[in-house]
């Protein structure tokens, strides 16, 4: 059996009083959570979509439970369901929530703040448009982005960001039609611009301090090598240095064990690989602990979307070590901790890992076996050695609050040796993405038991609000912290320097997107050209459809070289997406699906493509029987026709996982088109089909004719 003092312990198994699907650390030390539904064992589909907020309070030091004194409402009083909903701490301590659950997919535009002190829930203005999987983010200024989420037709994420300043919304630049995936992973940028790291493949940052206000995006963000990675966490683990890590993954491909980092302070920022993980995963939790390690637990590591097969969810953590940049796993945890789970930093240094479960299949709830009350704790290795429990540094005297810059001091105990101080914004989490973690070191001076503690210097590297503040001594083991306020600047925290604003060679300054209303447009402009729109069909492995999960199609939909462009809009209903040639040409759908694949990263299934061809059709007669031809162009061979077959069809049927059924009208295509030919040899058509291929013979299953009248 391997020592805690190499693989940590984990504490028994308890009860909370839900699945902690939510999870924040508040400024007193306690964790507010919540799941999507007041009985998780509830077998019944309507519970899926309850609209109410069962909210609670554990307490670490006696192990309980308590609810919030009254259910968050909405502005006009009602009751609102916070499930799927984004979340970050104000500069005061309060927990500013955004968006939430009408049904999968359906999002909330409701905004509330939890306010920890009076134990009260207010009602704030309501956004834009609802945000379902919604991300926010406070800003060196206090303010909070909140960005992304399902709106409530279920088409897309909300492609429209708005700041939460003074009791009212701000618009912020669009970073473009369909882009966006849904929780965002979101971090400041050291200097003065937000990072988001993913989902999707680029990643991208937002300067807010741009003249008016609105926000400008770059467009030539750093890739990650792992193409777009969803249900993946992202850390900052010091100063400006942020960590992807696994995710993706499909029905076909299991979820990656790659590592990213990627270093914000330097001059052009690039991401690199680090060691890979032991296990690969989805659906798991990275924390940031006081040493600058990164402890990653739970997560499955089968194929698809959340994997619960024997065998399939991981329960061995492991521990990353930014300075030998390998993976150590650590000791096993007792439950499966996937879809739902969350993983939080608490101040004596232990983790709290707990949920897991709380959605539908097809539109039941899952088993009542896999939704899981249960937490537990885990001791990192640095609480032990050779010997037990590890003796700790105290720290003692810490001041309630502090400002930008200013030096203060703590006590530590009389024979503390401090070998470092480090300070960690309080996590707040959910769908293994921590909107309010961050850590980084502080310089500090030690005469005898007082330690003089440099603040961070500006906003950009610590928005204002509440830190722990840990103390670790020459063998790495850390104090409990204190939970310390940092105050808001008197000035604003230094913009983007003029160096970074020169190397920003592109930026899209829209201020709202329209989505149905570009994608009008774009059809209308295609329509003059009379370019007909390619269809694609996709399968995403997100069980929520093609609209909620739309942004990395998008993105890798964009990458394909024949493809002009992505009409934003997919169709939710039959799972499919329109694109638009470069020119009139037959695509090779093998390459299609590799360069798909190469940014989607398995998230979807490519299931064909649909082309629209026009041309003169002529019958051949071989010894096989009649054949039907299109001509060839200056830009495309001559294309053989052949019978729409049924299990051909295109667009899909979300509950009978299946192509939807072929008419009569697509039946009978190619024989009509055969009868007309014989009529009229040499006849000019326009003819809609499946591309399929044998082998390198490509070939139309015609099932649809235009222009025989």
């Amino acid at each position: 059996m391997a020592a805690a003092e190499d693989v940590g312990q984990w504490g028994p198994l308890f009860d909370l009083e839900n699945v902690a699907a939510h999870a924040s650390l508040l400024p007193s030390g306690k964790v507010l959570y919540w799941g999507r539904r007041s009985n998780p064992k509830d077998t019944k589909p309507e519970s899926l979509n309850e609209h109410f907020t069962k909210a609670f309070i554990w307490d670490p030091s006696t192990g309980k439970s308590k609810a919030t004194a009254s259910q968050p409402l909405g502005t006009k009083a009602e009751t609102v369901n916070l499930f799927c909903s984004g979340h970050c701490f104000l500069p005061d301590g309060s927990l500013l929530i955004v968006g939430g659950h009408i049904s999968d997919g359906n999002g909330l535009d409701q905004a509330c703040v939890y306010d920890p002190v009076a134990d009260t829930w207010s009602a704030k203005a309501p956004m834009n448009a609802g945000r379902w999987y919604p991300s926010a983010l406070t800003l060196p200024d206090g303010r909070v982005l909140s960005i992304s989420g399902n709106t409530t037709n279920n088409s897309a994420p909300n492609p429209n960001p708005q700041i939460w300043g003074t009791d009212n919304w701000v618009p912020v630049a669009s970073p473009g039609a369909g882009v966006l995936s849904l929780y965002p992973r979101l971090h400041l940028d050291p200097k003065g611009r937000v990072f988001m790291a993913g989902p999707q493949a680029r990643s991208r940052f937002l300067d807010v301090n741009t003249p008016g206000g609105i926000g400008a995006w770059t467009t030539d963000g750093p890739e990650r090598t792992a193409g777009g990675r969803e249900y993946a966490p992202s850390v900052m683990y010091d100063k400006g240095k942020i960590m992807y890590i696994g995710g993706g993954g499909g029905d076909s491909d299991p979820p990656t064990k790659m590592t990213e980092i990627i270093d914000l302070i330097a001059e052009t920022p690039k991401w690199t690989t680090t060691a890979d993980l032991r296990f690969a995963r989805r659906q798991h939790n990275a924390t940031v602990l006081p040493d600058g390690t990164v402890l990653v637990t739970g997560g499955t590591q089968g194929k698809g979307f959340n994997n619960l097969e024997t065998g399939m969810p991981v329960h061995v953590p492991e521990l990353w070590n930014p300075v030998s940049k390998q993976w150590t796993q650590m000791a096993k945890e007792d439950a499966d901790r996937c879809y739902h789970s969350i993983a939080l930093l608490l101040p004596d240094g232990q983790v709290l890992s707990a949920g897991s479960g709380e959605f539908a299949i097809g539109s039941n709830p899952n088993a009542a076996k896999d939704s899981l009350k249960s937490a537990q704790l885990f001791r990192p290795p640095y609480l032990f050695n050779d010997k037990g429990p590890a003796p700790r540094p105290t720290i003692s005297n810490p001041p309630p609050e502090i400002s930008y810059g200013q030096k203060f001091e703590v006590t530590v105990g009389a024979n503390d040796v401090i070998a470092r101080v480090s300070w960690v914004r309080l996590g707040s989490v959910t769908h293994a993405c921590n909107m309010n973690q961050l850590l980084i070191f502080l310089d500090f001076q030690q005469e005898g038991s007082k330690v003089a503690v440099q603040a961070p210097a500006n906003a950009n590297l610590a928005p204002p609000g509440h830190y722990m503040l840990f103390v670790l001594n020459q063998q790495g083991v850390p104090s409990v912290a204190p939970i310390i306020r940092i105050k808001p600047a008197s000035t604003p925290a230094p913009p983007t320097s003029a160096a970074v604003l020169a190397r920003r060679t592109a930026v899209e300054q829209h201020v709202e997107i329209n989505i149905p209303a570009l994608n009008e447009k774009i059809i209308s402009e295609q329509e003059r050209q009379e370019r007909p729109a390619v269809v694609v069909g996709l399968t995403p492995v997100c069980p929520y459809g093609l609209g909620p999960c739309w942004g990395g199609a998008f993105e890798a939909l964009q990458h394909i070289r024949d493809v002009e462009v992505v009409r934003p809009m997919p169709n939710q209903v039959d799972s499919v997406a329109f694109v638009y040639l470069r020119q009139d040409i037959l695509p090779d759908i093998d390459l299609w699906r590799s360069e798909f694949q190469k940014i989607a990263s398995g998230a979807y299934d490519m299931r064909g493509i649909e082309m629209t061809l026009s041309g003169v059709v002529t019958k051949k007669q071989l010894d096989t029987g009649e054949q039907l031809t299109l001509a060839s162009t200056s830009t495309r061979p001559e294309l053989v026709l052949e019978p729409f077959q049924a299990t051909s069809k295109i667009e899909w049927d979300r509950a009978a996982k299946a192509p939807k059924p072929r008419s009569n009208v697509e039946a009978d295509a190619y024989a009509q088109l055969s009868a007309a030919v014989a009529e009229h040899p040499g006849v000019a058509v326009q003819v809609s089909g499946r591309l399929q291929k044998h082998g390198a013979n490509k070939f139309l299953e015609s099932r649809d004719v235009h222009g025989l009248d």
